[in-house]
């Protein structure tokens, strides 16, 4: 027993155990590596990511995926910024960043609605949304970098020491909550495992799926707001392969792609274990470019564990129906 235990440890944690290793690796000989002002560095800097991602594994549960995250965030940043550098009340210039976001969301969750669409329909929908959403976002700004003018006041704080870090962890305490203790929580697992039953069971599922969209959106939204409250300045371009950073701090959290399961707390460790890795990889002199193959390699592996751990389990029911 405690044998099969191990090995289901391994199966469904793989991906982490092997970050976890390089992690130790590259804090055995970089002694500055496991420091704590490191470590809250690293924190802040994956704070938007995880935000975002917080809206992404909503989405994944309910059996959907939404690619156009990344470019909601540029147009978020851009649109906030340009408002306040038109005289607009910073409290409504964020305002307007969000909606933008919610916006997006909703037209994507309405079009997959329409369409009973399932994850291949999300991914392309969501797909056409990112260009269209990122073409936009280079209207207004025609493509160049904005600086802003900002003044200490509420949006400067946002992005100011730790209050990223108390953003992105108090979105992330609350929508884990809302996913384990709440009916509607319960409803979005069960929709993401078996679309089919749930339409059967007279559960409002175009809905429910509407507003997943949407509050992946609202928070694309709001780390476009974050993130450039950091750097005082927007770029249209700023949100360019977000998504698979995205992607990537859900499916090692343990978010199964194929929806039904999955928690909120989990993805908020897969995002500090994906920021920790890029610090690492960092420390050892990989580039950039080298890095994104290993974030790509890892969403492979992800789905291919995925696809393992569905079979073996199929498996083992029809070895357990077989011999009760």
């Amino acid at each position: 027993m405690n044998r099969k235990k191990v090995i289901d440890i391994m199966r469904n944690n793989g991906i982490l155990l092997v970050i976890l290793l390089l992690i130790i690796v590259t804090g055995i000989f970089e002694r500055n590596f496991l420091t704590f002002n490191n470590l809250l560095n690293v924190l802040r800097q994956v704070a938007v990511v995880g935000i975002v991602a917080c809206g992404m594994t909503y989405c994944i549960i309910g059996g959907a995926f939404d690619l156009s995250v990344g470019s909601v965030v540029s147009l978020a940043g851009v649109i906030t910024i340009l408002s306040i550098n038109n005289g607009t009340n910073e409290y409504l210039a964020v305002l307007y960043g969000l909606s933008a976001g919610v916006a997006v969301g909703i037209i994507n969750g309405v079009l997959i609605s329409l369409i009973n669409g399932r994850t291949g329909e999300a991914f392309i929908v969501t797909y056409g949304m990112q260009v269209v959403v990122a073409a936009i976002a280079l209207f207004p700004s025609r493509g160049l970098f904005i600086s802003g003018r900002i003044s200490p006041g509420f949006f400067k704080s946002m992005g100011e020491g730790v209050m990223p870090i108390v953003i992105f962890l108090g979105i992330a305490a609350f929508m884990e909550f809302v996913l384990v203790k709440t009916k509607y929580g319960r409803t979005m697992s069960f929709i993401g495992y078996n679309l089919d039953v749930a339409k059967m069971s007279g559960l409002n599922v175009k809905l429910n799926r509407i507003s997943y969209f949407a509050i992946s959106g609202l928070l694309a939204g709001l780390g476009g707001v974050v993130l450039c409250s950091r750097v005082t300045s927007s770029n249209p371009t700023a949100g360019l392969n977000f998504e698979m950073d995205v992607i990537a701090a859900v499916v090692v959290g343990g978010t199964q792609l194929s929806g039904g399961s999955g928690s909120v707390g989990r993805t908020v460790i897969g995002a500090v274990i994906i920021g920790i890795m890029g610090n690492a990889l960092n420390i050892l002199g990989i580039t950039a470019y080298h890095q994104q193959i290993v974030k790509g390699m890892l969403i492979l592996l992800a789905v291919g564990m995925d696809i393992l751990n569905k079979q073996i389990k199929l498996k083992e029911m029809a070895h357990d129906k077989v011999f009760a």
